[in-house]
């Protein structure tokens, strides 16, 4: 019965949006990390009585912030974190004396980690990521093994290709066509929805987005049946599309707020910046383009280079629809997500701006019940 309730909460947890659960006392603590959390997830308040089965199902992370010296807390909190769906959910426990007595029953109670709280706003953010990536990789039983091994891949060779761009150290071009390769066999073989559902779970939004719109242009390409070679380079694009944000400074590409004009301004550079890197390292042209004109506008009004319908490529004009629908979807600290339904109808009000013939196409990509990719032939 445990193992089969398990597998349901698995199930569950793919199928239904995931938040982070924080169970709490009536006790004094310092409560600002609260705020830390909203940034990336959203978040759920519980007290020990309420703390549910289904809270274990649907979280992708619990944290505890309780007064661990009372038996009238410890006992009621025993029995919940017993409970079988807990098993594969990590748990943080924020300690309010770091003494072996506290760090004790944290262990008798199961934590997955615990930490002394109040502490530096980026230790936090850190050990929250680490169990929540955690819990991602837990959940990726419903991917297939081509599935999981693409996105193993291809995480990682996101967030090296991205630390070594900051770094000003060579991208390794092989490592980024190859984990793209990956990408299209699974895609092809078990479609695409079950993978994106892992990479919403991704705590850096970058990473996220870029892969996202990997995935994205790997179905479109596939929808609308263009060559091999073609495929392949939108799914590079798309996995380098925003390169140059490896450049733009942390405090603004992090930014838990809407940025200021000033702030806007340097966002804006990062398609030169792209340029800039992909150049240097003389990638193919095609690539470039992608990277550097996916915010070009039809009508003129895009950046960095204001370029006007047929001079904006159609690989550039693909890019430009799989971003837009990716950045409005997606979850920011200070804006909802958004259901795709509602993305594509604010993307279709973008006549003389986005390809609204390939708006209509894409469409069948992100709304269908089930994925209607055409198999690619090789």
């Amino acid at each position: 019965m445990a193992g089969d309730s398990l597998e349901m909460g698995i199930q569950n947890r793919m199928g239904k949006k995931q938040h982070v659960t924080i169970v709490h006392d009536n006790n004094m603590h310092d409560k600002s990390f609260i705020e830390l959390v909203k940034r990336y997830h959203d978040i759920k308040m519980v007290d020990i009585e309420s703390l549910c089965a289904e809270d274990f199902i649907q979280s992708l992370l619990i944290i505890v912030q309780v007064n661990l010296t009372d038996p009238k807390i410890l006992r009621p909190l025993k029995r919940k974190m017993a409970l079988p769906e807990r098993e594969h959910i990590p748990v943080l426990f924020l300690l309010d004396d770091f003494n072996r007595r506290e760090i004790v029953q944290s262990n008798i109670l199961g934590a997955t980690d615990y930490i002394a709280y109040p502490c530096p706003d980026s230790n936090f953010i850190e050990i929250m990521a680490d169990l929540v990536n955690h819990a991602v990789e837990k959940s990726w039983a419903k991917l297939s093994k081509i599935q999981e091994a693409a996105l193993k891949v291809s995480l990682k060779v996101v967030e090296n290709t991205f630390s070594n761009a900051a770094k000003g150290l060579e991208i390794a071009q092989h490592e980024v066509k190859d984990s793209c390769d990956l990408i299209i066999e699974a895609t092809a073989k078990d479609g695409l929805n079950n993978w994106m559902n892992a990479i919403r779970q991704h705590h850096n939004y970058t990473y996220r987005h870029s892969m996202m719109v990997c995935g994205y242009l790997t179905s479109f390409g596939m929808l609308l049946g263009v060559k091999k070679s073609d495929l392949q380079l939108l799914a590079m694009g798309g996995m380098m599309h925003d390169i140059g944000k490896a450049m733009t400074p942390l405090d603004i590409l992090d930014k838990p707020a809407k940025l200021t004009p000033t702030e806007w301004k340097v966002m804006q550079e990062h398609p030169k910046n792209c340029r800039l890197i992909l150049s240097v390292e003389q990638w193919d042209d095609d690539m470039i383009d992608i990277a550097t004109h996916h915010h070009e506008r039809l009508d003129g009004t895009g950046y960095p280079d204001a370029l006007e319908g047929s001079k904006v490529s159609d690989l550039a004009r693909m890019t430009a629809i799989a971003d837009m629908f990716s950045g409005l979807v997606d979850k920011r600290s200070y804006k909802p997500s958004m259901s795709a339904e509602k993305a594509i109808e604010i993307m279709l009000e973008t006549e003389g701006q986005l390809d609204i013939p390939l708006v209509k196409a894409f469409r069948s990509v992100v709304l269908s019940g089930e994925d209607k990719i055409l198999a690619f032939q090789k």
